[in-house]
């Protein structure tokens, strides 16, 4: 399967809205974990979500909205 890693800028009872930092193709356990080093080389600043595959052209210019959090 095909995740993105999520930005959050928002969450609410919709779900998380942000930007695109990257895909990971594999299992939801290796997104994550991927999540959580991408968020620890970041200093752990970041609020990195984990949703279903963003569907766009060029993910990293659009804002998306109201994603599932997984």
């Amino acid at each position: 399967m095909t995740f993105s890693l999520i930005n959050v800028t928002s969450e609410n009872e919709n779900g998380v809205s942000g930007y695109w930092l990257q895909d990971k193709i594999g299992t939801l356990e290796e997104a994550k974990q991927l999540a959580q080093e991408t968020n620890f080389i970041n200093g752990g600043k970041l609020d990195i979500a984990v949703t279903p595959a963003v569907n766009s052209t060029v993910p990293a210019l659009d804002f998306h909205k109201n994603l599932k959090r997984l």
